[in-house]
């Protein structure tokens, strides 16, 4: 896991966009400093209910008692990472508009694909 620090309070911005239907983006700002990630949307909706991804991302539910219900994000590999909290319920609340966005399964149809393969020939 990473080495144990004391907790910083963070903030944390969440984005999506049809035109990139597999990916969530998030910004983190702490003490001035500012880092972007890109998350699976997937390895989010599954983190909501158990323990998903490997390597430099993971999610999973934490749930104590008498305690409303947190979302863990650990960004970075094991050892020299950053875990996030944040409340589960807005996380699953704002993937539900995700999804109303672009539907589990659907992605494929929001991709431009030639855009996509063109710009890709294009470094060639």
């Amino acid at each position: 896991m990473c080495n144990a620090r004391s907790p910083a309070p963070l903030a944390l911005e969440l984005y999506y966009t049809s035109s990139d239907p597999y990916a969530v983006r998030i910004k983190l700002a702490v003490e001035g400093a500012e880092v972007r990630w890109a998350l699976s949307r997937e390895s989010l909706l599954v983190g909501l209910r158990r323990h998903d991804g490997l390597g430099d991302v993971a999610v999973w539910p934490v749930r104590a008692p008498n305690e409303p219900p947190l979302l863990r994000i650990r960004l970075g590999p094991p050892g020299r990472c950053a875990v996030m909290e944040t409340e589960l319920g807005i996380i699953a609340e704002w993937l539900d508009v995700t999804q109303q966005l672009v539907p589990p399964g659907c992605e494929p149809s929001y991709i431009h694909w030639d855009g996509f393969l063109s710009a890709l020939l294009d470094e060639f």
